[in-house]
């Protein structure tokens, strides 16, 4: 099972990268950067495969997608899970020329809903 707090860089097919979180848990994934947030989808396979569906939205203008002045759009991904690393790849779905690389790094683990937080 994955679960925890990832680091996310990306890279699209016109050069663009950028930064974010992104938080794995029961097979959902939410995320975010400066501008936009992510949730979707993600299913473990054989062979330490993984494929996941990601919605892309826009939350405030700060900076412009990595794929132009899109604002909205699913990412269809394929990848591989090594130790704490997962390692991306894909495209917007119903473009395949727009493409996408990205590199996540588990970097903690997700707070325990009985945790009780104490001043």
């Amino acid at each position: 099972m994955i679960s925890g707090i990832f680091s996310a860089v990306f890279m699209s097919s016109r050069g663009k990268g950028g930064t974010g979180v992104a938080l794995f848990s029961n097979n959902t994934v939410h995320g975010g950067d400066a501008s936009f947030y992510y949730r979707g989808k993600f299913k473990l396979e054989e062979s330490n495969q993984i494929s996941a569906t990601i919605e892309v939205k826009r939350h405030t203008d700060i900076q412009q997608s990595i794929f132009g002045s899109l604002n909205h759009f699913k990412l269809k991904l394929h990848g591989i899970v090594q130790g704490d690393n997962i390692a991306f790849s894909g495209q917007i779905a119903g473009h395949p020329t727009e493409q996408i690389q990205i590199a996540l790094k588990r970097i903690d683990d997700l707070v325990d809903g009985l945790d009780v937080v104490h001043n």
